[in-house]
């Protein structure tokens, strides 16, 4: 897909959509006063081509448009191919989601829609999204962590915008290279009350990487100088598309793995691979594994092949942390396998039956 295409899908959507509504009339409910798919120019001109190739792999997969209001983006990515699940929340939509299955029949549509209250221990619809679509939600939220975190256990990708701020309300200066979250009173930000969380860049980017997600693009619009949590005429604006590493999930695991642990680590055999995906990234040489070492685990040594060819060990040596970074000389090709053998790892014992080689926490390229 390219620009002109997805100009001219988007505006066939729309098409249909306002024949649709004036043959529905005024249904006895007032219709989402807000142009959905315009979202669609926003994520072009934000990431471009790498977000045109999301839309392109997302054809015939699943996909969640989260915060769906009356469906005009979920209509817009069946015309694509996709199968979608609607999500919103009846008490707080717009119209109670009368507009959108009522827009549903009248189009023939087979989107499936969805009742899901993300402020309680909801669950998904299905276990698994290729893409999840999650615009301008985030800071309606109580619990954004938990929301995003459930999202990255169940979603491959996911586009992401939601407001943020560079000053206080009393125009004192955030500071910009820390993780800062404003909570709003009931009525700071257009006298709404489902206003919560309005977070400083860096106190985005620090809640996407502690719920497990990689930011594969970032951008803002909007009042990118002046931004405040409350002034509706200093809005700015991010949109962010991401790829979950919760349990590996922007791998390909091979062999060697176990169940993923409670935050999404997995621990391994002694010996353990996986493939990763090169296609769309611009110009990976280095691949990064994140490792944690147990107290009292001791020394490994990491013995360590791309595509079969050996790199330079790594000797495990302290408890805690450790990030292994390996360049390699990529050759065009779509994928890569890195391979991986620890000297010893712990046997099956009475309380754990597994072989345990080290704990994972991320791999990828970079």
């Amino acid at each position: 897909m390219n620009s002109a295409q997805l100009s001219s899908l988007s505006r066939q959507t729309r098409e249909r959509l306002a024949a649709a509504r004036r043959s529905i009339g005024d249904g006895g409910f007032e219709w989402y006063p807000y142009d959905s798919l315009a979202n669609l120019l926003n994520l072009e001109r934000a990431f471009g081509d790498r977000y045109l190739s999301v839309l392109d792999s997302a054809k015939g997969k699943t996909v969640a448009d989260i915060g769906c209001g009356d469906g005009d983006l979920a209509f817009f990515l069946e015309s694509l191919g996709c199968h979608v699940d609607a999500i919103d929340f009846e008490a707080s939509n717009h119209n109670g989601m009368q507009a959108i299955r009522i827009l549903k029949q009248r189009m023939a549509s087979h989107i499936e829609i969805t009742d899901v209250d993300l402020d309680s221990q909801f669950k998904f619809p299905r276990s698994h999204y290729d893409l999840a679509v999650f615009l301008g939600l985030l800071y309606h939220l109580k619990n954004p962590f938990y929301v995003l975190e459930r999202l990255a256990m169940q979603a491959r990708y996911c586009v992401l915008s939601t407001r943020v701020a560079r000053y206080f309300p009393d125009d004192k200066p955030m500071p910009q290279d820390q993780p800062i979250a404003y909570l709003l009173g009931e009525d700071e930000l257009n006298r709404d009350d489902s206003n919560f969380w309005i977070f400083s860049h860096a106190g985005l980017k620090r809640l996407i990487e502690r719920t497990k997600w990689k930011i594969l693009d970032y951008a803002s619009v909007g009042d990118t100088q002046l931004s405040t949590p409350v002034d509706s005429k200093r809005d700015e604006r991010v949109f962010c598309l991401l790829e979950s590493h919760y349990s590996l999930a922007n791998v390909d695991l091979l062999h060697g793995w176990h169940a993923p642990e409670i935050g999404g680590t997995r621990w391994t055999t002694k010996q353990f691979s996986a493939r990763i995906n090169l296609t769309g990234r611009a110009g990976p040489d280095r691949i990064r594994l994140r490792v944690y070492v147990p107290q009292d685990f001791g020394p490994r040594r990491l013995d360590m092949a791309i595509d079969g060819v050996p790199a330079t060990p790594a000797m495990l040596d302290a408890s805690g942390y450790h990030d292994i970074v390996r360049r390699f000389r990529a050759r065009g090709q779509r994928s890569i396998v890195a391979s991986f053998e620890l000297d010893q790892a712990l046997p099956p014992d009475a309380a754990d039956d597994r072989e345990r080689g080290i704990v994972v926490v991320s791999l990828d390229c970079e």
